[in-house]
């Protein structure tokens, strides 16, 4: 089978996208067996979830390069797929991704902590946005708003706890300019420019929510007294505590040394 279906059923609108995509791929099952490049390739997944899902399933691959990947958006934030695909239905873009596949080549950042090595695709974090992250899953505050079509709320809530009792430091390593909701941290990062776009953020805790309202769709990088924001390639960070750690918003565990790596054009998506 040239495809497989990598499906979140607690992603956003994912469960509901499902019996209409699994009816897609049906239809064009022997149409898809007979585009040349597919096998080229080997096989191609169908990931039908947000960036946290595309991440698990990269993450769960020993060699994720080895195959290629079909983004639908059925997550709560889908900032990659609105960067690839702007303005576009998943199910549109299933069709034409069976009778016109054309691939992107994109970066594959990799985030190495106590000796394990993670790899994300759209945005990676510590401390206060890493922190929003942890307690949506550990209070599955998220699930309890994707029932009510209201996902984005259960971050706006979170953030507001975090903001009363962590400490106001946040730093962002963007392989893409939007990260979850309508924050640009970077809008000049890209996914395929050989580059990751840092933003660092640490000031006085009144300070945080005004700082944050500036990358709300934001559309110029700025540095001031508390904000810097560089192009890295590689680079490392060490910390005096241990700080909660995302990728694409997966939790990890608390550390206090990340190293960052990049493998520029590693991955095949659409």
């Amino acid at each position: 089978m040239p495809f497989e279906l990598y499906y979140n059923e607690r992603a956003g609108r994912a469960s509901k996208l499902y019996p209409q995509v699994l009816a897609l791929m049906e239809a064009y099952t022997n149409d898809v067996r007979r585009v040349p490049e597919w096998s080229q390739y080997g096989d191609t997944y169908i990931v039908l979830g947000g960036d946290g899902t595309f991440n698990t399933l990269l993450n769960s691959l020993p060699q994720p390069e080895k195959f290629r990947y079909i983004l639908l958006s059925g997550g709560t934030s889908n900032s990659l797929y609105s960067q690839l695909s702007p303005d576009e239905e998943p199910l549109a873009k299933l069709r034409r991704a069976f009778t016109n596949p054309t691939f992107q080549e994109l970066d594959l950042p990799e985030l190495t902590i106590d000796g394990k090595t993670y790899h994300f695709i759209n945005e990676a974090s510590a401390g206060f946005a890493a922190a929003i992250a942890h307690e949506v899953e550990q209070r599955q505050t998220k699930r309890f708003f994707n029932r009510l079509k209201l996902s984005e709320l259960a971050y706006i809530a979170t953030a507001f706890r975090c903001w009363r009792k962590d400490e106001p430091y946040f730093l962002s390593l963007c392989n893409n300019r939007r990260i979850s909701g309508d924050l640009y941290p970077c809008v000049n990062a890209n996914p395929s420019d050989g580059k990751i776009d840092v933003y660092e953020l640490h000031c006085p805790r009144w300070r945080l929510p005004f700082k944050l309202m500036k990358l709300v769709k934001a559309k110029t990088d700025k540095v001031s007294k508390f904000v810097s924001r560089k192009q890295v390639t590689n680079a490392e960070w060490h910390f005096d505590t241990p700080l909660p750690v995302e990728i694409d918003g997966n939790p990890l565990s608390p550390t206090q040394n990340i190293r960052l790596g990049l493998y520029p054009k590693k991955i095949q998506v659409f």
